[in-house]
């Protein structure tokens, strides 16, 4: 299960860490997105390639896709810094998981991780650019996009290989089909309304920084 709280970290908007170099680019993807920090961008670009090998069933994986889960998450971590391995300081959390409805979240999501993702051993939050439960990624979703030996949430590259992972599922998916490509969405934030920012047109998906989006459900899990 995943969940994705609207309300990022109390505000992911502002300067990002443009400073830092890009570790990799895809063929054919593009070098600079305004808006989109040079590292994210990268993470995005190299977690669509690398996919091809973690999911040979899944076809149709673009850096775009990844990206508009980014851009609703977190907002490509905006006002975070973001290293060239793709390290995030400060770290992204969500809001304490309590069932209290702050942040619109209403269910309650006890402790899973000892705290060791989200700082929180009570609650369980949200954690990194991505905005995975620690539940979600202890599991299979959990990768290491950098290739340095851990799987980190907080980490551009592994956050943006774990959402390809949890959108291409298991099975045979081709995510050229439209329709394909919004159950994948949906299967990930069960919201019409996100599915749509996701999946939406390149100057919506990949506009310049600006507010995390809050017009899906907010707290909505993920099944």
């Amino acid at each position: 299960m995943v969940l994705f709280v609207a309300a990022v970290a109390n505000g992911a908007a502002g300067h990002e860490g443009d400073e830092a170099a890009p570790v990799a680019t895809s063929g054919g993807a593009p070098g600079k997105v305004a808006g989109i920090n040079p590292v994210m961008l990268s993470a995005y670009t190299r977690a669509a390639t690398q996919i091809a090998v973690l999911r040979p069933k899944c076809k149709g994986m673009r850096w775009s896709v990844i990206a508009g889960a980014g851009k609703v998450e977190s907002n490509h971590a905006a006002g975070r810094t973001v290293a060239a391995k793709g390290n995030i300081t400060p770290h992204i959390l969500g809001v304490r998981l309590n069932g209290s409805g702050v942040g619109g979240n209403r269910t309650s999501f006890t402790d899973t991780d000892r705290g060791r993702l989200d700082g929180d051993t009570s609650y369980d939050r949200a954690v990194g650019p991505m905005q995975f439960l620690p539940s979600t990624w202890n599991g299979p979703t959990g990768q290491d996009g950098n290739n340095d030996g851990l799987k980190d949430p907080h980490n551009a590259f592994d956050a943006a290989l774990g959402t390809a992972v949890y959108l291409c599922g298991t099975g045979t998916t081709n995510l050229k089909q439209a329709n394909q490509l919004r159950n994948a969405v949906y299967r990930y934030n069960r919201s019409d309304t996100y599915v749509d920012d996701v999946t939406g047109s390149p100057s919506a998906t990949l506009s310049p920084p600006g507010p995390v989006p809050r017009r899906r459900r907010r707290g909505e899990p993920v099944r």
